[in-house]
């Protein structure tokens, strides 16, 4: 028998799914090694979630319910990615959404619900802010 005979064929020892458990040299189960072996890894690596958990479908209810929340599609600029926005309620605005963590994974066309940030948070479009002032009479110098 050569030597290229002896060796073992991978594919005759089965596929992992076959396999219940494995059992390390030291008697422990490679599913506890490994789970011993991560615990004491650092954290340094893995990621961490950057964005929110989604709000259940019950949340989401009672919130536009009570007018806490805005529901609408998502229109994502084309040629500033991280500019995105819905309509307002009344048609009459847009709801500009800023970055792509507050976009919180959704993408162009969604249906998403939203929850405005307080007024000091709100950013004007500059036309918007013009129209406002003419409409009351201020006069820039």
């Amino acid at each position: 028998m050569s030597n290229s005979d002896s060796r073992i064929n991978p594919r005759q020892l089965g596929t992992p799914r076959g396999i219940k458990e494995c059992v390390h040299a030291s008697g422990i189960s490679c599913l506890e090694a490994c789970a011993k072996k991560n615990r004491n890894k650092p954290t340094r690596g893995r990621k961490k979630s950057i964005f929110e958990a989604y709000m259940s479908k019950e949340d989401v209810s009672a919130g536009l319910k009570r007018g806490e929340l805005i529901q609408g599609p998502l229109r994502i600029n084309p040629k500033k990615y991280h500019e995105a926005f819905i309509p307002s309620p009344d048609g009459t605005r847009d709801i500009f959404i800023d970055g792509v963590v507050a976009r919180n994974r959704a993408l162009n066309g969604d249906i998403v619900v939203v929850r405005l940030l307080p007024k000091e948070q709100w950013k004007v479009s500059p036309v918007y802010f013009c129209d406002l002032m003419e409409k009351a009479n201020y006069r820039f110098h």
